[in-house]
């Protein structure tokens, strides 16, 4: 089989940069989490301690985000033999583009540019949410409760777990990024080979007009045919295998980060609407970048949920548009199967919640109905 030229090689990477490979490098990975989570329990005890609808409302945006990449980076260090390993499966059974024709072939390399053009700009607005949150660019006191943490407890030492705690953010939140991203390619990646196999279906049911029923009586068309259609049913076979290697993975994750996503939109919803109108320049910058990544984190997950189930589905389709009535009895059985094994759409089902664009709207739809009772009870709080 022909080479496997990868069409999302800038995801691919970032996500097999393989640090942890390096034992120096994972001890500090690993006590880069633990300094962060103890932060964090610190933070957590400060405001229970001190706990008031104001604070809540203030600081919970930033801490919850905090925490998820925590989360997200501990999964992403000790989860990283099973992505390898599935890199390892598909590694073996991908198809290359070679399998299609040259017309499929650049239809799929045309979405696939669109794609990463859309995960570059998303990237890139990361990055800048970074570099805007450097404490360079302006005083953080306003979304991080950390800073006056460090100087109840540190006193004049405040500095020093202060720059520790914002310069070590990005190497944070890469290890979250870097899970989050292998989860997008895996899913990008299985979806393109489900598009190629519909394209390679397409292929062969090109007939001739002049022939027509003489097909039947064609042995050689009819063993191209069979062994076409064995193939088709193998691959197909090994995508739902890799599929749900990479379900189960993520199984064990879904429920923490869909509950902490939905607070921390929630939550952001809640502080933009309740300080609007006393936030810095700065903040309003710092706000809006953050929103857009949030957004586009959701809107980009909703995607490629969807788009496996429309590609499955039209797997489906394009089996049962199949010139049946050209094929011989054997054939016709081979197609049946192939068939009974499509019935049923492939889907991201995490946690009991199907990542489609409905999961996209009900969260945000959940956000804004919570944060306008936050917002009434703050009104409240202050009568």
């Amino acid at each position: 089989m022909a080479e496997f030229k990868d069409p999302f090689i800038m995801l691919r990477t970032i996500v097999f940069i393989n640090m942890n490979s390096y034992k120096v490098l994972k001890v500090c990975n690993i006590l880069l989490i633990v300094l962060y989570s103890l932060i964090h329990c610190l933070l957590i005890y400060y405001m229970f301690k001190n706990v008031n609808i104001n604070l809540v409302i203030r600081y919970s945006p930033a801490m919850l985000l905090s925490i998820l990449a925590i989360i997200g980076a501990v999964f992403s260090v000790f989860k990283e033999k099973d992505v390898l390993e599935i890199d390892k499966v598909f590694h073996k059974t991908r198809w290359s583009l070679n399998m299609i024709t040259e017309d499929a072939q650049n239809m799929l390399k045309r979405k696939c540019l669109i794609v990463n053009a859309c995960i570059l700009f998303l990237l890139l607005v990361i990055v800048a949410m970074f570099i805007i949150n450097a404490p360079c660019f302006g005083n953080q006191r306003e979304i991080f409760i950390c800073i006056q943490v460090f100087e109840e407890y540190f006193g004049k030492w405040s500095s020093i777990p202060y720059y520790f705690y914002f310069f070590g953010y990005p190497f944070l939140y890469y290890n979250f990024f870097k899970g989050w991203m292998a989860f997008v390619y895996a899913i990008l990646e299985t979806q393109l080979q489900f598009l190629m196999l519909e394209a390679y279906l397409c292929e062969i049911y090109h007939t001739d007009n002049v022939k027509n029923w003489k097909y039947l009586h064609d042995t050689h068309y009819q063993e191209e045919i069979g062994k076409s259609l064995r193939l088709c049913i193998a691959h197909h076979n090994v995508l739902k295998k890799m599929f749900k290697m990479v379900v189960n993975i993520t199984d064990t994750a879904m429920p923490f980060f869909l509950l902490l996503g939905s607070l921390i939109l929630i939550s952001a919803f809640a502080f933009i609407i309740n300080f609007v109108d006393t936030m810095t320049t700065i903040l309003k910058i710092r706000i809006f970048i953050s929103a857009i990544v949030m957004v586009s984190i959701t809107m980009l997950l909703s995607w490629i949920g969807q788009q496996l189930i429309n590609v499955t589905s039209d797997i489906f389709f394009t089996l049962g548009g199949a010139p049946w009535y050209y094929w011989n009895l054997k054939n016709v059985k081979i197609l049946l199967i192939f068939l009974t094994n499509c019935t049923k759409n492939e889907s991201i089902i995490l946690a009991g919640i199907c990542l489609d664009y409905q999961m996209c709207i009900s969260l945000f739809q959940l956000a804004v109905s919570y944060a306008l009772v936050l917002l009434n009870l703050r009104k409240s709080s202050l009568v």
